[in-house]
């Protein structure tokens, strides 16, 4: 994978990777391993993620807080809070513990703070490639 830096230069938004059509192209192992290899090379000890799901968005005021709208199911923000303990060409990935945020349609977030309301929390890990999560019946999305 390629990454690059600086794309946007937006307020709120640096350090922060966003990724749309989230979970309808369950595009969770992809996020989990950008994260993962931005933390691994240096970039960033603290990545963050907005996944946004289709027909979903995320409206970001000036001072950080942000509303989520539309008619999909909503929009993730992710946070890992350790850093991967396998993140190498030809090996699965193993990063633990990434705190994600799910908030539905009419929720809000504060990209300042990195907390929301109106939505749920929940942990993911990844061991040896295989995605858990600390929600009930292992729901990653």
């Amino acid at each position: 994978m390629t990454l690059v830096r600086n794309f946007l230069n937006v307020p709120h938004l640096q350090n922060l990777l966003t990724d749309s059509h989230f979970a309808k192209r369950d595009r969770m192992g992809r996020s989990l391993g950008f994260l993962a290899r931005i933390m691994k090379d240096g970039w960033s000890q603290s990545p963050r993620e907005i996944a946004v799901d289709e027909k979903s968005a995320v409206l970001v005021e000036a001072d950080g807080r942000a509303i989520i709208v539309g008619s999909g199911k909503g929009a993730y923000f992710m946070h890992p809070t350790q850093l991967p303990e396998a993140c190498e060409k030809g090996l699965p990935l193993t990063l633990r513990q990434v705190s994600v945020y799910r908030v539905p349609t009419g929720g809000h977030f504060d990209l300042t703070s990195w907390r929301g309301d109106g939505g749920s929390a929940y942990s993911l890990s990844v061991v040896a490639g295989s995605i858990s999560s600390t929600q009930p019946k292992q729901a990653i999305y």
